[in-house]
């Protein structure tokens, strides 16, 4: 679930969001483009390639980056993986090709040049999610971590956008792909006070789903005049404060993190 649906309003992140048409919905809207190979003696590499390829309808000529993650992240015991693609080269040839790099340079490189694809070992196919909107100079960068049920695995990507870092959560039910969540992980990066938000993945007592908390957070020794690209920023470590920000609970009904009606986590504080 985007995070507008909770009155927790990032503008640079919706007009992205909006501009390149990603869903507002908690269900990926997929597209389910492997049927099985005829050629039995292609490797999980090569078929991974071939269906990226196939569905971004990338040439033999690009040249493009691609990570194939594998993990286990549904309930059977078959390896599954996550493929992340950046095209670089292909965000760059087109703005030069339409005369708009000097644009895409100020609104740092950012547009549908990030993928994420999905390797179900079960069903033995791959399955597409909406780009996600972020700088094509920077590849998304993975974690898989138990969220939304204990029995299997959950993952999320953090991406840029200009000086700011954003989170997107994912999960897998059946054969079907949820983005489940999307909240910031820092803004204004070259600023003097940044926005930075402690994100806390923490057990409930009540569901089986772990709660999502942002807390503000801060950046020891932080000096942006030691910053030499404020687009290219990561800190070494962002210490939380003690004061919330915003929690969510998730949702099964609609696979999302939503709000709750009443504070519960300053209740438990």
């Amino acid at each position: 679930m985007y995070l507008k649906k909770s009155n927790f309003f990032f503008p640079l992140v919706f007009l992205i969001l909006a501009l390149f048409h990603t869903s507002c919905k908690s269900e990926v809207s997929e597209s389910k483009i492997s049927k099985k190979e005829k050629e039995t003696n292609l490797s999980f590499e090569e078929r991974a390639k071939r269906a990226v390829e196939a569905e971004l309808k990338i040439n033999a000529s690009e040249k493009y980056n691609i990570q194939i993650h594998k993990a286990k992240i549904d309930r059977d015991t078959l390896e599954d993986a996550i493929i992340l693609v950046n095209r670089k080269q292909w965000a760059f040839e087109r703005a030069k090709k339409n005369d708009n790099y000097d644009f895409l340079k100020r609104i740092g490189f950012t547009g549908p040049y990030n993928n994420v694809f999905v390797y179900l070992g079960k069903y033995d196919k791959f399955i597409s999610t909406p780009n996600v909107g972020s700088s094509a100079e920077y590849p998304l960068e993975l974690d898989f971590e138990v969220i939304t049920t204990p029995s299997q695995k959950d993952f999320y990507v953090d991406y840029r956008i200009k000086n700011s870092v954003h989170r997107n959560y994912y999960t897998v039910r059946n054969d079907r792909v949820f983005l489940t969540f999307n909240c910031p992980v820092y803004d204004s990066i070259g600023e003097p006070n940044p926005e930075v938000y402690a994100i806390q993945h923490r057990d409930s007592p009540v569901r089986l789903a772990k709660d999502i908390a942002l807390y503000y957070g801060e950046i020891p020794g932080y000096n942006p005049s030691e910053i030499e690209n404020i687009n290219n920023y990561t800190p070494d470590q962002i210490v939380s404060t003690d004061k919330l920000f915003v929690f969510f609970i998730f949702d099964e009904k609609t696979m999302s993190y939503v709000t709750p009606m009443t504070n519960e986590m300053e209740n438990k504080e």
